[in-house]
């Protein structure tokens, strides 16, 4: 009953083993929660009272806020902010709209809009004084557990909050999928899959957890699957200029680069979301297309722009190795490593570099970014199907 209850399959022991001649016991250790954060779980309703008690304007800001947040552009994080604050120059104590600007300054770095040493000071300041009110809030624990994987890569401190946030409110649609990210990062097999489906099945109708489901089956090699996904979301008429945005990287990895330029032409050109995907994936897929001229031109471009924007260099690595240029994705990832760019923690999900996986280099940088109990001595990755390049 408690495997059951513990989702725990038949031959998993990630929770309890039998132990022969005695019985039974838990596999890692057991920690005791007090007392009070049990009782204050079950004042969900105490909560959302106090929180509506805030009046109908701190929440008019803060809906719109989470629909902005939703929309993942870099315009639509920035508008949520301010309507995250907004609802807190109404509230100063108003819990859900500070969860709500941590992670619209977070999701600024981990979709490569800023950089994190802006941002994400900003959400862990939000997020300090979030727990400060309500340490047993789940939304907040796992967003904490976010910052503490993007930002400073901190694994097992990441792992305790996203559980800790899992036992706090198992019906929260979010605490799932950051959940989802955590062990997609960590490459734990079907576990990312397993917590996409745990938040489709309290809200199966929403369009944002089926791209997020596309999302985690484009990261784990599913290429096929996730361009089933996202071109569902795109006929169905869902407001997600970002779904053919993903749609296009998984065309590329799945060897289709020219239906992924018809995907990347289609898209509204906008700076910040031209530097942040839509170029670099152009730039690889003209490379893979053969179309070398036209690819060294955006790489080029890139390199400019880079002198006084914000470009992350595992777009500019990606680029770099569709044209040959392996030595200069070497020196790009390095260099994001110094600034512990988020987008690092893709290197193993993301083929993009099967040129140079075997070298020194790059298995020195995937040792450097972790999870360390993974790192190996020949220093391998989990690409799932084939490395594009």
């Amino acid at each position: 009953m408690l495997r059951q209850l513990l989702d725990e399959r038949a031959k998993d022991r990630a929770y309890v083993m039998t132990v022969r001649g005695k019985g039974y016991r838990f596999v890692t250790p057991v920690s005791v929660v007090a007392p009070g954060i049990v009782e204050s779980v079950g004042s969900n309703e105490e909560n959302a009272d106090r929180l509506l008690r805030s009046g109908p304007e701190a929440l008019q800001h803060y809906c719109r806020g989470c629909y902005l947040l939703e929309k993942r552009t870099a315009s639509s994080l920035t508008s949520a902010a301010e309507q995250f604050e907004a609802a807190l120059a109404v509230d100063r104590e108003y819990v859900p709209a500070m969860i709500g600007l941590a992670r619209a300054y977070a999701i600024m770095a981990e979709y490569w809009y800023a950089p994190g040493s802006f941002t994400f000071p900003k959400a862990k300041a939000a997020l300090v004084r979030a727990l400060e009110i309500d340490p047993t809030s789940a939304e907040a624990r796992a967003t904490l557990a976010n910052i503490l994987l993007f930002c400073d890569w901190n694994w097992a401190d990441a792992e305790r909050e996203i559980e800790t946030a899992i036992r706090l409110n198992p019906k929260s649609t979010s605490v799932y999928v950051n959940a989802a990210w955590f062990y997609m990062c960590k490459g734990v097999s079907d576990r990312p899959l397993r917590e996409m489906q745990r938040a489709l099945l309290i809200e199966p109708s929403s369009p944002v957890l089926q791209l997020f489901l596309a999302r985690i089956l484009l990261h784990t090699g599913d290429y096929r699957g996730a361009i089933d996904s996202l071109s569902g979301l795109i006929e169905g008429g869902a407001d997600f200029t970002i779904a053919r945005r993903h749609r296009a990287q998984a065309y590329i990895l799945n060897g289709q680069p020219a239906e992924a330029l018809a995907d990347l032409l289609l898209l509204p050109q906008d700076r910040a979301e031209d530097l942040a995907l839509r170029l670099p994936l152009l730039g690889r897929a003209y490379a893979e297309c053969g179309d070398t001229e036209r690819a060294e031109t955006i790489y080029a471009s890139l390199l400019e722009m880079a002198r006084t924007e914000f470009v992350v260099g595992f777009n500019l690595a990606t680029v770099a190795v569709g044209i040959g240029r392996l030595e200069e994705a070497l020196d790009h990832l390095e260099r994001a490593l110094e600034k512990r760019e988020p987008a690092l923690l893709m290197l193993r999900s993301l083929a993009w570099f099967g040129p140079i996986v075997q070298r020194a280099r790059f298995k020195a940088l995937l040792n450097a970014v972790g999870p360390p109990q993974e790192r190996s001595a020949k220093g391998e990755t989990s690409y799932s199907r084939r490395a594009v390049g």
